[in-house]
């Protein structure tokens, strides 16, 4: 893969920090001068065309066969100029998928882990707060069971009521 192209870019060039910014910028320069020198000629070449006349030409005839035969010289330009436009896209491309995507992907990778453990922890939450909850109430339903049956204590003196702040304290 180590071709020494005629303009000396090879693919590891392009694969170093600003390679394809370099390469799509030289090309740019490359191509904008291209078609500016068409453009140049292209004028040139349709003017003498039209200077020259054919015998039984009517009226603007000489005009518009010299713009139809320098039609393909103007498509030329007209592609150069696309392809101006396209060189300038080719830095854009690597970056957003050869740079900027594995960053989104890490981002996106990072969240999804950060909401799964948040969902995760919010199930043991509810899991706990649940069982804490049901404790909760089997302690205070017990106390005021043991107080409605007429459960004193053991030498008869009746125990006090336990309330929720009992209940908090013990817990």
């Amino acid at each position: 893969m180590n071709q020494h192209h005629k303009n000396g870019w090879t693919s590891e060039h392009l694969l170093r920090p600003q390679g394809t910014n370099l390469y799509a910028a030289q090309q740019r320069e490359r191509l904008r001068q291209m078609a500016n020198e068409v453009q140049a000629l292209l004028s040139e070449y349709r003017s003498a065309l039209e200077n020259i006349r054919i015998d039984g030409d009517k009226p603007l005839e000489a005009k518009v066969r010299a713009f139809r035969a320098t039609r393909p010289m103007a498509a030329l330009e007209k592609h150069l100029r696309a392809a101006v436009n396209e060189a300038g896209k080719i830095d854009s491309a690597y970056n957003r998928l050869y740079v900027e995507l594995p960053v989104k992907r890490e981002k996106r990778a990072t969240a999804k882990a950060l909401q799964k453990a948040h969902k995760a922890g919010l199930k043991n939450a509810q899991g706990m707060h649940a069982v804490n909850t049901a404790a909760s109430l089997h302690g205070i339903s017990s106390g005021i069971s043991a107080d409605q049956n007429g459960n004193g204590g053991e030498d008869g003196q009746e125990k006090p009521v336990p309330t929720f702040l009992d209940f908090l304290k013990e817990a």
